[in-house]
């Protein structure tokens, strides 16, 4: 029986320390700290997830302190962790040297069998020993929570907005990395899948188990995670992320309003309307105002009907190119899918698509965008906002500048909302900027 007094504890483990490939480092949303700066566990208590590449093989840095009543500042012993009921270290000699303090430098071990491929988590321990020559010891037990991905992640640049960037873990700005609590879900989510679509829709159908709630005051994603929420200018930007961190390339767009000034002060199509609450919602984050809805169009018989009622605007600008609705495309085996990550709508499937680019001063006609239409806008998007006439009404749209002080909810008027799956027509059609 080895000796209950052992010359070494184990004091630090380390996965996300530089130079170590195959280890993902991953930032805290609360701090910016990355996990790479500080060892994922020690002796007085730190426990965080370690990420990898599913299939690879990493490093493991390890620090050792001297045990209480030990002597000597320096030892050669043989260490590793044998594979038992827990994850095996491969064995080597090492010379250890303790300062002061009783701390070793850092030393290098490698993990013997590969990580598991694909995504996925698990819970693993490493049982020390160590010997040498003569006598064996025990040094303890490290427990540590693992996941692993479908492939590398995805530089920061493809979702991050410059400002979130920052130095990057390590100093390294081009060095990617993943926020916490996205490496966790979409791990869990995402759990064996493979391809790029199931990937996709698995972390679609896992956003509301998130928490995560539309129209909440933030754009980028380490805001959207202190905060709890966002809107679609900060939701699309999540999905991005969450579909980089198992290095899957997501593209994103903002879909503007075309609000066209025409003869006679008669606007078109000066907002997008949405009965949906959002997600993480239960209500539209406006208040009720008064709709006039046509549903058959503003040049038909049918009187308009008149409603109080939630819904949400995406509100144009007169003659600018202003706000609009967010959304992600995910380009697979030679077709295009839609993700509409503030509402959680299901992958929608675009046939004879192609995803514009990105313009201020080019509108594109939805008509020639294949099904865009009839699969996506018709369904999530209830209505267009316009000022029009109606058996010689015109129902005009009124809204002061948010910027302007008389700006409230009072002075905005609805004109008249048509049903977008009626449009286009002989009278009207839909265009958008795409940015």
């Amino acid at each position: 029986m080895p000796p209950r007094r052992t010359p070494l504890r184990i004091a630090a483990v380390q996965f996300a320390f530089p130079g170590n490939r195959a280890a993902i480092p991953l930032r805290d949303p609360d701090t910016g700290a990355f996990s790479g700066d500080t060892p994922e566990w020690d002796w007085a208590g730190a426990r965080q997830v370690a990420a990898f590449v599913g299939g690879s093989s990493p490093r493991v840095r390890v620090t050792f302190r001297r045990a209480p009543g030990a002597t000597g500042s320096t030892g050669i012993w043989r260490i590793g962790a044998p594979a038992g009921d827990g994850l095996a270290i491969r064995e080597r000699q090492v010379r250890l040297v303790f300062d002061r303090d009783g701390l070793s430098q850092p030393v290098d071990f490698r993990i013997a069998a590969p990580i598991p491929r694909g995504i996925g988590a698990f819970r693993a321990h490493f049982d020390w020993h160590a010997t040498d020559g003569e006598r064996s010891w025990r040094l303890g037990t490290t427990r540590h929570h693992f996941c692993h991905v479908h492939a590398q992640p995805l530089a920061t640049t493809s979702w991050a907005t410059t400002a979130e960037r920052g130095t990057g873990p390590h100093g390294n700005a081009a060095l990617p990395w993943v926020y916490r609590p996205i490496m966790l879900w979409t791990c869990a989510w995402a759990r064996g899948r493979r391809s790029p679509r199931t990937i996709c829709d698995a972390i679609m159908a896992g956003l509301p188990r998130s928490g995560l709630t539309y129209a909440v005051g933030a754009w980028d994603v380490g805001a959207m995670l202190a905060a709890g929420g966002g809107y679609c200018g900060g939701f699309y930007r999540m999905f991005q992320a969450m579909a980089a961190a198992q290095g899957v390339r997501v593209e994103r767009r903002a879909l503007h309003v075309d609000w066209r000034v025409e003869h006679h002060g008669v606007m078109r199509w000066c907002a997008m309307v949405v009965s949906a609450p959002g997600l993480g919602r239960r209500y539209p984050a406006e208040l009720p105002s008064v709709f006039h809805d046509s549903n058959r169009g503003p040049h038909a018989r049918q009187p308009v009907q008149r409603f109080e009622v939630r819904r949400y605007r995406f509100w144009g600008h007169p003659e600018q190119i202003a706000d609009g609705h967010c959304l992600n495309f995910l380009r697979h085996n030679g077709r295009w899918y839609l993700y509409d990550a503030s509402f959680g709508h299901r992958a929608v499937v675009l046939r004879n698509f192609r995803l514009p680019r990105p313009s201020s001063t080019h509108a594109v006609p939805v008509e020639r965008q294949g099904n865009f239409q009839s699969a996506y806008l018709d369904r999530a998007v209830g209505h267009m906002l316009g000022s029009l006439r109606h058996a010689g009404t015109l129902y005009r749209t009124e809204r002061p500048d948010p910027d302007h002080p008389q700006f409230n909810s009072a002075t905005t008027r609805n004109g008249l909302s048509v049903k977008t799956a009626i449009i286009p027509g002989r009278w009207a059609n839909i265009t958008f900027y795409w940015t």
